[in-house]
C-alpha cells in the first residue's frame, strides 16, 4: 500500500492541493495529514470560527473535487496542538459525506492487513492553546497558564495548571489507542515526534518530543510512525527519518513556501521512502533505551 503524508499545513490551501496532487502522481492509496490542519487566528473572538470556515470553505470543496476524481484514495486528517477542538468537530461533517476520516484517538483498517491510527496530543508547550496538550513524564512543565485556554462550543475558556495536570498522560492515552488494532501492523500518525531523536530537535539544541510516545514505540514496535509539530527539525538535524528498533519514524518538517511531504510503500519502507525536498534518506539508528 502506498501512502502520501505531510503535516503542519496550517491552513495553506495550496499545500493541501499539492499533497493531493502528489498522491495522484505517486499512485498512493492513502493520504494523511498529521496535525495542525487549520489556520492560526490570534484574535480570540474569531479563532474558532475562522478555523471552522476553513474546513467548510477550503477543505470541503477541495475534497469534493478530489473524491469525485479519485474515489478509491482514502484521506485521513489529524488535529494538532494549533487546532481548536471546537473547530475540529467540523471534520465530522466531512466524514459523514465520506470525504475524509478524522484520525485522533481512532484506528482504521486499510489494505493488506495494515491499520492506521492517530494521536493528536503533544507534551506541554509555552503556547496558550491547550486542547491537544497532555502531561508527559520527562517533559518540561508548561509555563503559559497565565493565558491558557481550551475550546467549548463557540467559546474559549481559561485552563488552570492544576486542571491541566489532572488530565490523562500521553502514555496512558496511547496505551488505550493500542487496544484498537494490532500495533505491529499499525501505522501511527502522532503529531508529536518521539523524544531525543533527530525529529524533535529545536533551535538551541533542545529536544522537545514526547517521552511517552518514545516508550510506546519501544514497547509496541510498530512498523512506521509519522509525525510533525517541530517544523525545523529535519533542517537542524539533517534527518527527516530515524529508526527506533524496527520502527521507522518520520517527520517531514514544514516550509510555508514548499510542500514537505513523503511517500512510501508500507511493504518496503526502506526501499521506497522519498521526501519531496530531501529525496531519499540516509537513516540513523536511535538507541532503543530511553534517555
Amino acid at each position: 500500500m502506498r501512502l502520501a503524508y505531510a503535516a503542519d499545513l496550517h491552513g495553506n490551501a495550496a499545500l493541501y492541493q499539492e499533497l493531493l496532487d502528489l498522491a495522484v502522481v505517486r499512485h498512493a492509496q492513502v493520504v494523511a495529514v498529521g496535525g495542525d490542519l487549520l489556520p492560526h487566528e490570534p484574535r480570540a473572538n474569531r479563532a474558532i470560527q475562522r478555523q471552522r470556515s476553513f474546513i467548510e470553505q477550503e477543505i470541503r470543496p477541495m475534497l469534493e473535487r478530489f473524491r469525485g476524481a479519485h474515489p478509491a484514495i482514502e484521506v485521513f486528517l489529524l488535529a494538532g496542538n494549533d487546532d481548536w477542538a471546537a473547530a475540529i468537530e467540523g471534520l465530522a461533517t466531512l466524514e459523514a459525506d465520506q470525504l475524509a476520516s478524522a484520525l485522533h484517538g481512532r484506528a482504521f483498517t486499510l489494505a493488506a492487513g495494515v491499520s492506521i491510527a492517530g494521536y493528536s496530543c503533544v507534551p506541554p508547550t509555552p503556547f496558550s492553546m491547550k486542547d491537544y496538550e497532555r502531561p508527559d513524564a520527562g517533559s518540561r512543565r508548561a509555563s503559559s497558564f497565565g493565558q491558557a485556554y481550551v475550546s467549548h462550543a463557540d467559546q474559549l475558556e481559561p485552563l488552570d495548571e492544576h486542571t491541566f495536570y489532572q488530565r490523562r498522560s500521553i502514555a496512558d492515552e496511547l496505551a488505550e489507542l493500542a487496544q484498537q488494532s494490532e500495533p505491529t501492523q499499525t501505522i501511527y500518525v502522532c503529531h508529536t515526534p518521539p523524544a531525543d531523536t533527530p525529529l524533535d530537535l529545536m533551535r538551541g539544541d533542545r529536544h522537545v518530543g514526547s517521552h511517552g510516545l518514545r516508550a510506546f514505540i519501544e514497547q509496541y514496535r510498530p512498523p512506521l510512525t509519522l509525525h510533525g509539530h517541530i517544523h525545523e527539525a529535519p533542517l537542524l538535524s539533517g534527518q527527516y527519518v530515524c529508526q527506533i528498533g524496527p520502527t521507522w519514524c518520520v517527520n517531514p518538517g514544514r516550509d510555508p513556501q514548499r510542500l514537505h511531504a513523503i511517500t512510501l510503500d508500507t511493504d518496503d519502507i526502506a526501499g521506497t521512502l522519498t521526501h519531496t525536498i530531501f529525496g531519499r534518506p540516509v537513516p540513523t539508528i536511535t538507541n532503543e533505551s530511553s534517555s
